[in-house]
């Protein structure tokens, strides 16, 4: 996942695993080491563990004691020892390790790994040959506070999460969280009690668990995040930390334009500055070039532009020209986009290639070879080129992902051979089919198990278009902290594709609407994501006034 950023226009996020804070125990017996653990060459990895910020109310111990467990790349434990602030472990030699360390029988220093960090997925790795190790427990620190919820009808004993994200950088991990409840109107204490966290910058937000009759919000009194959302907790610790949740509403905004190609040029002007690496231009008149495009540009922090197959639109001309990308990439044959457009385009100045294949499965597969060089990719997801429903949510997913879109022949009896070879080279953890039967065959997906390209092949299927596109943010949900989502038609194709890498680049997922009215079942799945910063793509005459009021259906 790409890391959170405090852009004006939305953030994305990584959201890493923290570590539940507590005293340190003695550690456990170790299991027996595994026959390639004994088979490894072994090293002395040494080290030293030292106590930050100790003050005369928290002293140092005068012969502290400590744990240190060193891990693999899997996260198995290959070494630990109780110890004094000098360490000396026999570990297995030439693969990466992280350590982590905590002060025994005290909560005043929180477990810290290498690197000084309290999260795991942030942490050092060392092989143990070349340097000596180094860790500085982080001091602990308490906060309290008082929250005081306005009265919401139905409501009588709301029930509250208080969430501390540690930030290092643009990075943002949950810590821990502290439950309140209590009655609105009357303020309601709150503290970290027994609960240690470490000393340091926070994201201090309060959220509803489950499906929220109240807005989440940011200490101090902010609905959105920002940069005014990070506080300083020092040692001493923190008070104050106050919250007044408000009952829960949406912010509805519209992003459109005269046509898809306006509108498309409305959305990448929403969402990228000057000076854009890359512009996939692809035909607005259809769809299955775009579909594996968006990811692809996302993959590379570029945006996607649509253009009239004959003639290149003004407003898409001067969007070019403001994004001044380092290159614009033409998706198709002369037959999606005419060699008039790529004309027109190379005029610009800018340097422009064009990707095409002998059909929209060989043009995909040369998109994802172009954008995701051979490697291992954790998903690979396959969509239907005879039909766009099914897909049209997967590419703000894939975008943030880095993940490719593939095109395939839904309704071939197996998979054919460059597809096959396309996937292999990709390495997939996983291959997503996106659809039911009629969209990919059972035998295609029997097939891709058969030839065992992945560990996994899953299919996201839903009873209709707006099911599947709440399956697939089900299970490839936005970020916990994204409040932005984006309404695309689901009788139409352009403005979701045109969509894909502005609400990659912000983390936002992207769900379906008819022109008349939001499904029910959507609206309950924004509430209960908190997405409660609404974007509609298009105009009204493509998202009605009543999707707008988010009239239900």
């Amino acid at each position: 996942m790409p890391a959170r950023s405090l852009a004006a226009i939305g953030v994305s996020a990584l959201l890493l695993a923290g570590l539940a804070a507590g005293p340190a125990v003695a550690a456990p017996d170790l299991p027996g080491a595994s026959a390639a653990q004994e088979a490894a060459a072994e090293v002395v990895l040494s080290g030293t563990i030292a106590l930050r910020d100790a003050d005369e109310e928290h002293p140092a111990p005068a012969d502290p004691s400590f744990y240190v467990q060193v891990q693999d790349a899997e996260g198995a434990v290959v070494a630990e020892a109780d110890t004094g602030p000098d360490f000396s472990l026999t570990v297995p030699g030439g693969e990466p390790l992280t350590l982590r360390a905590s002060l025994i029988g005290s909560d005043d220093w929180y477990p810290t790994w290498f690197g000084d960090t309290p999260v795991a997925e942030a942490a050092r790795t060392t092989r143990g040959t070349d340097e000596s190790v180094a860790i500085s427990l982080l001091r602990t620190a308490e906060l309290s506070g008082s929250i005081t919820a306005d009265a919401v009808s139905g409501v009588s004993s709301p029930a509250f999460d208080v969430q501390a994200w540690w930030v290092d950088g643009g990075t943002y991990s949950l810590l821990d969280s502290v439950p309140v409840t209590g009655a609105p109107g009357a303020a309601r204490a709150w503290d970290t009690g027994d609960l240690a966290l470490p000393a340091g910058d926070y994201l201090l937000r309060l959220v509803e668990p489950g499906y929220p009759a109240y807005d989440d919000q940011y200490f101090s009194r902010l609905a959105r995040l920002d940069e005014r959302a990070v506080v300083s907790v020092p040692p001493g610790g923190r008070s104050g930390v106050d919250f007044f949740p408000s009952a829960y509403s949406s912010d509805v905004a519209r992003l459109a334009g005269t046509d898809r190609y306006a509108t498309a040029v409305a959305v990448t002007a929403s969402g990228f500055a000057a000076g854009a690496p890359v512009v996939y231009l692809a035909s607005g008149a259809n769809w299955p070039d775009a579909l594996s495009a968006g990811p692809a540009a996302a993959k590379q922090g570029g945006a996607l532009l649509l253009t009239d197959p004959s003639v290149l639109p003004a407003v898409v001309a001067a969007e070019l020209r403001r994004l001044a990308p380092q290159r614009i990439v033409v998706v198709g044959s002369a037959l999606s986009v005419s060699d008039s457009v790529f004309q027109q385009v190379t005029a610009l100045g800018i340097p422009t290639e064009r990707i095409e294949g002998v059909d929209r499965y060989d043009t995909s597969r040369r998109i994802v070879e172009d954008a995701f060089p051979d490697g291992s990719y954790e998903n690979v997801f396959v969509a239907t080129g005879t039909n766009f429903p099914d897909a049209l949510s997967v590419a703000p997913i894939a975008g943030r992902r880095a993940e490719p879109v593939l095109l395939v022949d839904g309704a071939r009896s197996r998979l054919d051979q460059p597809t096959r070879d396309t996937l292999a080279g990709l390495d997939p953890s996983a291959v997503q089919l996106l659809g039911g039967a009629p969209s990919i065959s059972t035998a295609v997906e029997a097939d891709l198990r058969a030839a065992k390209i992945a560990d996994t092949v899953s299919r996201i299927a839903g009873t209709d278009r707006h099911d599947t596109s709440r399956r697939l943010n089900d299970v490839f949900p936005p970020s916990e902290l994204g409040d932005t989502v984006y309404l695309a038609t689901a009788t139409g194709f352009a403005d979701a594709l045109a969509v894909g890498p502005v609400a990659a680049k912000q983390g936002a997922p992207l769900y379906l609407s008819e022109p008349t009215c939001l499904p029910r079942s959507t609206r309950v799945k924004m509430q209960g994501h908190d997405l409660d910063q609404v974007l509609l793509l298009g105009s009204p005459l493509t998202l009605s006034a009543q999707v707008r009021s988010l009239s239900a259906c």
